[in-house]
């Protein structure tokens, strides 16, 4: 190989290394199982608890597919997980398990069944350090079915998921 094929090689490789370097990695984030608020008063679906966990693995999906989020593997957590249910209730007591977790934000997704036909999605993003909040996400849904749920998840965060990225050192969006 000539000298100058090899200078070019080296040059596009240091190019590649410097500009992979320089990229910052994404926050690390620990996204919480969905949970569902019912308030309807209807028997639950025998489905509810396999739907649940699809939108769960449609919204890890969809947030880490933005590049702004990396996500941590709460599955070694899962009895501190199950404990801290339901986490719409609990004081933010499951950002003890995102820091165990290392992550930097929690996810904490929720479902509020009125009826069959009119839920309320909501995503909330904390900083697991402060509690403080990151963004919310929320949105109404028709339906209780898995389709309803997964399209639910897949509007809210490309429409309602503010643009820029989270605020550095847990600082609380204005």
């Amino acid at each position: 190989m000539s000298q100058g094929a090899s200078a070019r090689i080296a040059a596009v490789v240091c190019g590649i290394v410097g500009w992979a370097g320089g990229a910052t990695a994404a926050p690390a984030t620990a996204i919480f199982p969905f949970e569902i608020y019912d308030t309807s008063g209807e028997a639950p679906q025998s489905d509810r608890t396999e739907r649940l966990a699809m939108a769960t693995r449609v919204l890890s999906e969809t947030l880490e597919k933005t590049g702004r989020y990396s996500l941590v593997d709460l599955g070694p957590f899962g009895t501190e997980v199950a404990a801290t249910a339901p986490r719409y209730r609990c004081g933010n007591c499951f950002l003890a398990v995102a820091r165990k977790a290392g992550a930097a934000y929690a996810v904490v997704p929720v479902v509020h069944k009125v009826s069959s036909l009119i839920s309320s999605m909501d995503i909330w993003i904390l900083d697991a350090t402060s509690g403080a909040g990151v963004a919310h996400l929320g949105g109404q849904i028709r339906g209780d079915t898995a389709e309803a749920y997964e399209h639910g998840v897949r509007f809210l965060v490309r429409n309602r998921l503010p643009a820029d990225d989270p605020p550095p050192d847990g600082a609380q969006i204005k």
